[in-house]
C-alpha cells in the first residue's frame, strides 16, 4: 500500500515537473516584445472576427505558428477560438438562433472527432504544407462562395456542418463554410455573427476535449491559448459597437494579403 502511494506521489511529481519544464521552454521562446505583439495581434483578430465572423483564427495562426510549430497549432487554435467565439456569442446573444446552432453542431462535433484522430497521425511537415495550401486557397474560395450566393436546403445544411466539423480539426479557416451557409438561409448582421460564433464555440469546445484526450494539447499550450483567447475579448467588444458602421472592404483586403503571405511562408518553410 505504501509503495503504491509512493508510486502515485512520484507519478504526480513527475507530471508536475513535466508541465513546469514545458512551460519554461515555451516561456523561453517568448520575449516581452513577442508577448506584446501577440496581445496586439489577438486584439486586432478579435475586432476582425467580431465585425465579419471571419479572419480571426487565420490571423492568429500567422503569429503563433512560428512559435509553437504546426503540430500544436490546431489544438491551440481550438482553445483560443473557443474563448474568442464564446465572447462573441455573449456580445450578440440577443440575436442568437439556438435551433440552428443545435442542428449544425450535432453533425459538426462527431466529424471533428474523426478529423482530430487523423490530425494527430499526420507528420508535422505534412501539416505545415497543408496549412500553407489552405491559407492560400482560402482567398479565392471565399470570393467564389460569396459570388455563388449559395442557398442551401436542410440536407445541404447538415452536409456543410459535417464537412466543417471534419475540416475544423485539420485546418485553420474552416469556418468560411459556415458564414455563407448561414447567409444563404437568411441570416445577417448580429444574428449571423451570434449564430456562427455559437456553432464555432461548441465545436471548438468539443475539439479541445478530444485533442486533450489524444495528448495533442499540452498544459503549457493550453494555458498560452487561453491567455491569447482572452486577449481577443476587448477586440470583440470594440467590434460589437461598430459592427453596423464600418466597411469591411479594407479589412478583407488586409486579411487576404496576410493570408497569402503566410500561406507561401508555410509552404516554403519561411514561417
Amino acid at each position: 500500500m505504501g509503495r503504491c502511494a509512493d508510486g502515485g506521489r512520484r507519478a504526480g511529481g513527475d507530471g508536475r515537473a513535466q508541465v513546469l519544464t514545458e512551460a519554461q521552454l515555451l516561456a523561453g521562446q517568448i520575449s516581452v516584445g513577442i508577448a506584446l505583439a501577440g496581445m496586439a495581434v489577438c486584439f486586432f483578430a478579435g475586432v476582425l472576427g467580431g465585425l465579419s465572423g471571419y479572419g480571426a483564427g487565420l490571423l492568429v495562426t500567422l503569429f503563433i505558428a512560428p512559435i509553437v510549430g504546426p503540430k500544436a497549432l490546431i489544438p491551440m487554435i481550438s482553445v483560443l477560438m473557443l474563448v474568442n467565439n464564446g465572447s462573441r456569442v455573449w456580445f450578440y446573444r440577443h440575436a442568437l438562433d439556438l435551433p440552428t446552432v443545435v442542428k449544425v453542431s450535432a453533425v459538426a462535433m462527431p466529424m471533428s472527432w474523426i478529423g482530430a484522430e487523423l490530425y494527430v497521425r499526420l507528420d508535422s511537415s505534412v501539416i505545415q504544407t497543408v496549412l500553407g495550401v489552405v491559407l492560400i486557397a482560402s482567398v479565392p474560395l471565399r470570393r467564389w462562395i460569396e459570388r455563388a450566393r449559395i442557398r442551401p436546403g436542410p440536407i445541404a445544411v447538415y452536409g456543410i456542418g459535417a464537412t466543417y466539423g471534419f475540416l475544423a480539426s485539420l485546418i485553420v479557416g474552416a469556418g468560411m463554410l459556415i458564414v455563407p451557409m448561414l447567409m444563404g438561409i437568411g441570416f445577417a448582421g448580429p444574428a449571423l455573427l451570434a449564430t456562427d460564433a455559437a456553432i464555432a464555440a461548441v465545436t471548438n469546445l468539443f475539439k479541445s476535449v478530444v485533442f486533450g484526450a489524444l495528448d495533442a494539447l499540452s498544459v503549457a499550450h493550453f494555458i498560452l491559448a487561453l491567455v491569447l483567447g482572452f486577449c481577443t475579448i476587448p477586440g470583440t467588444a470594440c467590434a460589437a459597437w461598430i459592427v453596423r458602421r464600418t466597411s469591411l472592404r479594407l479589412h478583407t483586403a488586409l486579411i487576404e494579403g496576410l493570408i497569402l503571405i503566410g500561406g507561401f511562408g508555410m509552404i516554403f518553410g519561411l514561417i
